[in-house]
């Protein structure tokens, strides 16, 4: 990750990257409406298969839900960022998580943010499906989209306004 933070030091482009590899599902194909009608966000989601999720961009971490399925992140510009681990769980066991960050940490592209348990990832056959989308999108609106099917961890998955 180190050659990825000096090399998109230089880009002058709002951007999120992938905070895991995986498959990239458009919003709209959730069957969670509330991400699916962009209710939460915009942007996408990732089914990942590893069980690590690391920071999509620079910014501080705002939140860790306690039930720690996600977290938030504000950018120096102030875009609200939600990685929102596993639609698919409704009840979230707080066990199946290890942080490695706190609310208020300063994080960059790459930053290491939570451990899932292979339990998990074991109980979805290595499937998680994880949004990553802009809260306050009406304010910083989704620029470019990556029209990939997969994608690696720390590559950018859309840029914004």
């Amino acid at each position: 990750m180190e050659i990825l933070s000096k090399f998109v030091s230089y880009n002058k482009t709002k951007y999120i990257c992938a905070p895991a590899s995986g498959k990239i599902i458009h919003l709209q194909f959730l069957n969670d409406k509330a991400f699916s009608n962009k209710l939460v966000g915009d942007g996408l989601a990732i089914e990942i298969t590893s069980n690590y999720i690391y920071s999509p961009c620079k910014g501080k971490i705002s939140i860790i839900a306690p039930t720690k399925h996600a977290f938030g992140i504000i950018t120096e510009d102030g875009v609200e960022i939600l990685v929102h681990i596993g639609i698919q769980s409704l009840k979230s066991d707080p066990s199946n998580y290890t942080y490695h960050i706190n609310v208020g940490d300063e994080i960059n592209v790459g930053t290491p943010i939570v451990k899932i348990s292979d339990k998990l990832l074991k109980k979805y056959n290595y499937k998680i499906i994880t949004p990553v989308v802009i809260c306050n999108y009406h304010d910083h609106p989704i620029k470019t989209m990556s029209t990939a099917s997969t994608i690696k961890t720390g590559k950018i998955i859309y840029t914004y306004k």
